[in-house]
């Protein structure tokens, strides 16, 4: 099973869409998904509890920082675990992490999100010091207008990876929390994503 996280200290960057998004389009090729959200906000189990059955998504809820200890056992149902992190940098992000094969990080073009990758970035080589090297990507998110050099130089500062695709801003993404597909050429992203081959 591969597991792939999406996680930022901060909050409306669009983790949850992502995770949903990915989640549809990993199980629309014939895959075994299970989205795991552990916000307590429960957006991605309430998506779940509505479009989980329509797109083949199984969507559970574990706000306990215990995922790590808990994917050998999701592995004998699944081929994916996507996993929709909290706002927070907490045990249950340091938990994420550990289970995750790679981790996304949506981020907005915007100061307050780059400067939020501090802790996060912080945490990441807190873990590794710890032998867990799991690979954290930035991926701009909700684009109407790039990134400023700025913000590009405070991520380089960081030496976190960036995906070389851009998300723009699209309103039919809302339409995902109705039950909808991923929007546009999107699907084919988000996957490429997961599987790690666009670094």
């Amino acid at each position: 099973m591969r597991t792939v996280a999406f996680v930022h200290q901060k909050g409306g960057t669009g983790k949850s869409t992502l995770a949903i998004g990915t989640a549809i389009a990993l199980a629309e090729t014939g895959a075994r998904v299970l989205l795991l959200d552990a916000d307590a906000q429960g957006t991605a189990s309430e998506w779940g509890s509505w479009w989980g059955e329509r797109w083949k998504v199984v969507a559970r809820s574990q706000i306990q920082p215990i995922i790590h200890e808990q994917a050998a056992r999701f592995a004998r149902a699944f081929e994916w675990m996507i996993v929709d992190g909290p706002p927070t940098l907490s045990e249950m992000t340091a938990s994420i992490l550990k289970a995750a094969d790679c981790a996304m990080v949506p981020v907005r073009p915007s100061l307050p999100d780059v400067w939020a990758l501090d802790g996060l970035a912080a945490l990441q080589r807190q873990l590794c010091a710890e032998g867990c090297e799991t690979p954290i990507m930035v991926v701009w998110n909700q684009v109407v207008e790039s990134p400023t050099e700025a913000m590009t130089a405070h991520v380089k500062t960081l030496q976190l990876p960036v995906s070389p695709h851009m998300i723009g801003r699209d309103s039919a993404w809302t339409h995902l929390m109705e039950g909808a597909s991923v929007p546009g050429e999107a699907a084919e992203y988000l996957r490429a994503l997961a599987m790690g081959r666009l670094r």
